[in-house]
């Protein structure tokens, strides 16, 4: 127990014990004067009238004093305070240093500062002052234990590098958190060594701290935020002859340059040097640069964009990935009584296009069996019903693992009236515009991946193609309408089923029945069509640090070389098997051992945001997180200011004994229990002789 005051500056009022002492030393005895006739015969006796000199009414000056004292002291709201074992120690503090390593810190002018801070932070703790360790990007790691090792701090300050990774200050603060939590009593304190970049305030919405911590935010932005990256690539295959060529064109963005700026900028494939250009970097904007086609390499390529670096160095480069040329495996069913120039349109456009090129296998009569369909990505039946039996099931099965099924209606399937469960429809006789001289493509969603190169144009380029007969098609549960004709009958209807995805085509794809296969939509729609049912989704390339590669379906005991030339052995049980990207650069994917050709390269590049460098407000650090009751959130907290005030009763008492001393002083005073000043003879004086 120890005694403690809610309101201790009314103490100050104890002054007023001198103003009863005042009064007493101040008072005078008057006499009462007697008229005398003569004084001539009245010896002459002095007495001395000066201020009094002594206290003589000690009872009355003790009680009045008493009254005052305790009425500053039951102002002053007293209470007893309890004590818990580690309070005599409350007033030392738990120090969370938390040091930005994102990439944005590498800026040449901002980590010396940032590690000169964390120095200063690290010396002027208290002999009782604890402090723990925590750098954060879009993570946050404690590397360093709440301790009082000053050595192991300035250690893990002289070993931190800033990163590839982005800014999350929310990250950094749970962590925070968490370290102070483990230090009841302390008085907690987060001090964030920062650039404050804009970018990092995302996710602090919701965050709850709690209210006795102290968070400071210690800014070492730079000065001059000129900066120049490399925001992205473009690459296309072109054609010239029989000779595959790449071209490649970077984005570059400027920001607060103070004036344009002649740069260079590089371009590496495989290691090789692929093309330059010297570029005039604008004050404030983008910039986009071509590069000469190349011939295409064999296989897998790697490439760098590189640009003069600049005082964020880590922002210059920009690493890509452009995936071998892949082949999707189409299985093409055509009617046993169909002529090749029937199919001849069909078979052309699916043959033409790259990235990813369409391999079609004919197949008269729709023959499909589960061996055939092995390692196929497409099935298109045009003009055949779906097969039944033993091989519409390996159909059906394929289709729910993953496969692609378009079925294209024409004629022969219009005048059977088919039907299957798989489809997302049925057909049901055909349509006539022969007499209209022909029907056209109406409501079109141009807002689904089937149209992406018709939404520019709004569909006009479809809605050229002039349609004499189609068949007419009933929709069926669960099924998408994607496309109608002219007088309101679907068009293409599309339905999930399992992971694959089946579509029903009304349009006719030959010459006979129409001229869409003359019009220069045929062959993007088509192309467009069969890749979004066979589901293939082109590899990115490149991926953002922070995010997960994933690792080709398939590799055997997988080892991943970061990097930095560290090894990773990824694990999964179910899921797709990935690897987490902590850094830039190329992680290249080994089969069992880290040796040979790799299986993949998987090219990780920073986030775009950290470039800009441009600094947050110090107080939008904790804009939008909430303090929540230190009591709750850490253990064993003093108790709040309202707690106290609930729990003491001592003022109470000292009113009542104020009031009975002013009782009496009244009773003490007014019945006259005063002192009384004794008067001494005077000395008698020598008569004179004469």
């Amino acid at each position: 127990m120890g005694l403690a005051f809610l309101v201790p500056a009314f103490l100050a009022g104890l002054a007023a014990l001198l103003v009863p002492l005042y009064f007493h030393l101040r008072h005078r005895e008057h006499e009462r004067p007697h008229r005398f006739p003569s004084l001539m015969f009245i010896r002459k006796i002095p007495i001395r009238t000066a201020r009094r000199r002594r206290i003589t009414d000690w009872l009355l000056l003790l009680i009045r004093a008493g009254a005052v004292a305790l009425l500053v002291v039951a102002f002053a709201r007293p209470f007893l305070a309890r004590r818990s074992p580690g309070a005599i120690a409350t007033r030392a503090r738990a120090v969370v240093l938390l040091l930005d390593r994102s990439l944005s810190m590498g800026h040449r002018d901002v980590w010396p500062a940032a590690r000169d801070s964390a120095r200063r932070i690290i010396a002027s703790l208290g002999p009782g002052d604890r402090v723990a360790v925590a750098l954060f990007d879009e993570e946050a790691d404690v590397v360093v234990p709440l301790g009082r090792d000053r050595a192991a701090a300035l250690a893990a300050v002289e070993a931190a590098r800033p990163g590839t990774r982005g800014t999350r200050y929310a990250a950094a603060l749970r962590t925070a958190r968490q370290v102070l939590a483990s230090a009841p009593g302390s008085a907690g304190t987060v001090l964030v060594v920062t650039d404050l970049q804009r970018n990092g305030l995302a996710g602090l919405a919701g965050l709850e701290l709690p209210a006795d911590v102290e968070v400071r935010a210690v800014s070492v932005a730079a000065k001059d935020r000129a900066n120049a990256a490399v925001a992205g690539v473009d690459v296309q295959r072109t054609q010239e002859g029989d000779r595959s060529r790449l071209l490649v064109s970077a984005r570059v963005h400027a920001r607060e340059l103070r004036t344009p700026r002649r740069a260079r900028i590089a371009l590496t494939l495989n290691g090789r040097a692929a093309g330059s250009r010297e570029v005039t970097l604008p004050e404030d904007g983008a910039l986009s640069v071509a590069f000469d086609p190349v011939p295409l390499p064999t296989g897998r390529v790697q490439g760098i964009v590189a640009l003069d670096p600049d005082a964020l160095a880590a922002d210059d480069t920009l690493r890509f990935v452009v995936p071998a040329e892949a082949a999707l495996r189409v299985l093409l069913g055509a009617p046993g009584d169909a002529g090749s120039e029937e199919t001849l349109f069909l078979e052309r456009a699916l043959a033409i296009g790259r990235a990813p090129r369409l391999a079609v296998e004919r197949r008269v009569g729709g023959s499909l069996d589960a061996r055939a369909l092995r390692g196929a990505s497409l099935v298109l039946l045009d003009d055949v019903p779906v097969p039944g039996g033993g091989a519409g099931a390996a159909l059906d099965a394929w289709v729910q693992a993953g496969g692609g099924l378009i079925v294209a209606a024409g004629r022969r399937m219009a005048a059977r009236a088919i039907a299957a469960p798989m489809l997302p429809g049925t057909v049901r006789g055909a349509v006539e515009r022969v007499a209209d001289r022909g029907g056209t493509l109406g409501d079109v969603a141009l807002e689904h991946p089937v149209f992406a190169p018709f939404k520019e144009g709004g569909g006009a380029a479809l809605g050229a193609a002039r349609f004499l007969r189609y068949p007419r098609l009933i929709p069926g549960e669960g099924a998408e309408i994607l496309a109608r004709f002219d007088d309101g009958q679907p068009a293409l209807l599309e339905r999930r089923h399992g992971a694959g995805r089946v579509l029903l085509l009304a349009v006719p794809l030959d010459a006979l029945a129409g001229d869409f296969p003359l019009q220069p939509a045929y062959l993007p729609f088509l192309r467009r069509l069969s890749l979004h049912a066979a589901g293939h989704q082109p590899p990115p390339l490149w991926r953002t640090t922070g995010e997960s590669g994933i690792v080709p379906e398939g590799t055997r005991d997988p080892v991943v070389v970061t990097p930095a030339g560290a090894l990773l052995r990824p694990t999964s049980d179910s899921a797709p098997c990935v690897v987490q990207l902590g850094e830039a650069g190329f992680y290249a994917v080994h089969a069992g051992r880290a040796a040979g050709e790799p299986v993949d390269v998987i090219a990780a590049n920073p986030p775009p945001g950290e470039s800009d460098l441009t600094p947050a407000d110090p107080r939008e650090l904790l804009l939008g997180v909430s303090r929540g009751d230190s009591s709750a959130t850490v253990a064993g907290a003093a108790p709040t200011r309202a707690e106290q005030e609930g729990g003491q009763r001592l003022w109470r008492i000292l009113l009542a004994g104020a009031a009975v001393l002013l009782l009496v002083e009244s009773f003490v005073a007014n019945r006259g229990w005063r002192a009384t000043a004794s008067r001494a003879a005077p000395a008698p004086t020598e008569r004179s002789t004469s």
